[in-house]
């Protein structure tokens, strides 16, 4: 799930902007959440700091009346500490949006502050963003999409682990590098979908192949993600087969 980052220091344009991100997300299932929407810089970096997901999304307002931290030096921090970070710049002055290159901040985009055009500039915006990620996902590697509640998750599968049954009926969670998501779905089913890469190794996991740290065939279990998963013993050639190739 990506996490978005808001900072305006004018506490009812960042309440308008948070609630119109919110509503964005509602409406449109994105697999995101406001993980912190604040009027300090300071707060928004701290925040950061002790968060372990990079690749998030910011919205910042470019004129902070901060002592330390503009609206273009918070984003120079932010590219610092979070690399792959989508930036969004918010602002009433369009003249304003060349600093983004003098920083070499590399800013996604800059809304300009205006009463008729901010809501859907915000919604085109996340939309961009949305339509951006998907892209490059389906360049780099295929994802697994499915529902968990309300929202749609669209997974790529170099992060998926394992699959494993719940203690929920009907319900498997998965597993992956930066997840955990509990779903309704059938193992077999998942296995079928998700071809060579995955294999139902034992009628409660379905792990993917090339995160098998290590293999215990005379324990009868695989090491994936730190997790001893079991093996059963009608599956064991099929995963040699696997693993050989």
């Amino acid at each position: 799930m990506l996490k978005i980052f808001i900072c305006d220091d004018e506490k009812p344009i960042l309440k308008h902007i948070t609630e119109q991100v919110k509503k964005q997300i509602l409406i449109n299932q994105y697999d995101m959440e406001v993980k912190c929407s604040c009027e300090s810089p300071v707060v928004l970096l701290e925040t950061l700091r002790q968060t372990r997901d990079r690749g998030n999304i910011y919205l910042l307002d470019v004129e902070l009346k901060h002592p330390e931290y503009d609206g273009f030096l918070l984003g120079k921090e932010i590219r610092n500490m979070d690399p792959q970070g989508i930036i969004i710049y918010i602002t009433s002055f369009r003249n304003l949006a060349f600093k983004t290159f003098q920083y070499h901040i590399e800013a996604f985009d800059y809304i300009v502050m205006d009463a008729d055009k901010t809501d859907r500039s915000v919604a085109e915006c996340l939309k961009a963003v949305t339509e951006r990620l998907c892209e490059e996902s389906s360049d780099n590697s295929a994802c697994y999409t499915f529902r968990s509640g309300d929202v749609i998750h669209h997974i790529p599968l170099d992060d998926i682990l394992y699959f494993e049954t719940s203690s929920r009926s009907h319900f498997v969670i998965l597993r992956g590098k930066k997840q955990w998501i509990e779903f309704m779905g059938n193992l077999s089913d998942i296995a079928d979908e998700l071809g060579e890469r995955f294999l139902k190794i034992h009628r409660s996991y379905v792990v993917a192949i090339d995160k098998i740290e290590n293999i215990n065939l005379k324990a009868g279990t695989v090491t994936v993600g730190g997790h001893e998963c079991p093996v059963s013993r009608k599956v064991k050639s099929e995963l040699l087969r696997r693993l050989e190739q």
